[in-house]
């Protein structure tokens, strides 16, 4: 077992969580076990058990953890000098930016999406909640008032754009040799090319 550190709780749960990303982003979720990342963050069983009550938690925990990461760190605010495209394919670069200073625990973090868990499930549905009202603000921002039926339209299509750039994302740790501009810039487009064909859309400014 390792040294044992003199950590604050929440120095405590964040260090067992950035553990388990490196863990969970490495191996399948039933070749890990809360023994091991006990043992490896020196800590007892026991108190593994205080902070997260079972495996499911603690790998709920930290799927949260890192979606929660991502989102900060792809928040960025409107740069009103830049096109919808361009700062479409920022926010990419950003995700991808993460992806490779955290491809452990963003690997963790997409395998916490589309799992048929509730938890897991809910997780997911908040960070694309927060993801898809950034985009239509966004969006809304650059097209001027509309109605409700358009704007219904406009945000079923950006949940499932959301699906498409998180799978190329993916898709780019699986072979980090894919270019990073290149998938940016397909994503980018691919939102404006499908807004363009919505029926009354307006022009974007």
């Amino acid at each position: 077992m390792a040294d044992r550190r003199r950590l604050s709780p929440e120095d405590r749960r964040n260090e067992l969580l950035a553990l388990g990303a490196e863990v969970f982003g490495q191996r399948p979720y039933d070749e890990v076990r809360i023994d091991e990342i006990a043992e490896r963050a020196g800590v007892s069983r026991a108190l593994m058990y205080h902070y997260f009550p079972d495996k499911r938690a603690f790998f709920a925990a930290v799927v949260r953890n890192e979606g929660e990461k991502l989102f900060e760190a792809t928040n960025t605010p409107p740069d009103a000098d830049a096109s919808l495209f361009e700062q479409l394919k920022a926010g990419v670069l950003e995700y991808l930016r993460y992806d490779e200073a955290h491809p452990h625990g963003a690997w963790a973090a997409y395998m916490g999406m589309g799992r048929s868990d509730p938890v897991l499930r809910g997780i997911d549905d908040v960070d694309n909640d927060r993801q898809a009202n950034r985009i239509m603000t966004r969006l809304l921002d650059a097209m001027g008032e509309v109605d409700s039926k358009l704007e219904r339209d406009l945000r079923v299509l950006v949940y499932g754009w959301l699906s498409f750039t998180f799978e190329m994302c993916r898709q780019r740790i699986i072979d980090p040799s894919i270019d990073a501009d290149y998938v940016a810039d397909s994503c980018a487009h691919a939102l404006l090319d499908a807004v363009a064909r919505v029926p009354g859309v307006p022009t974007l400014r």
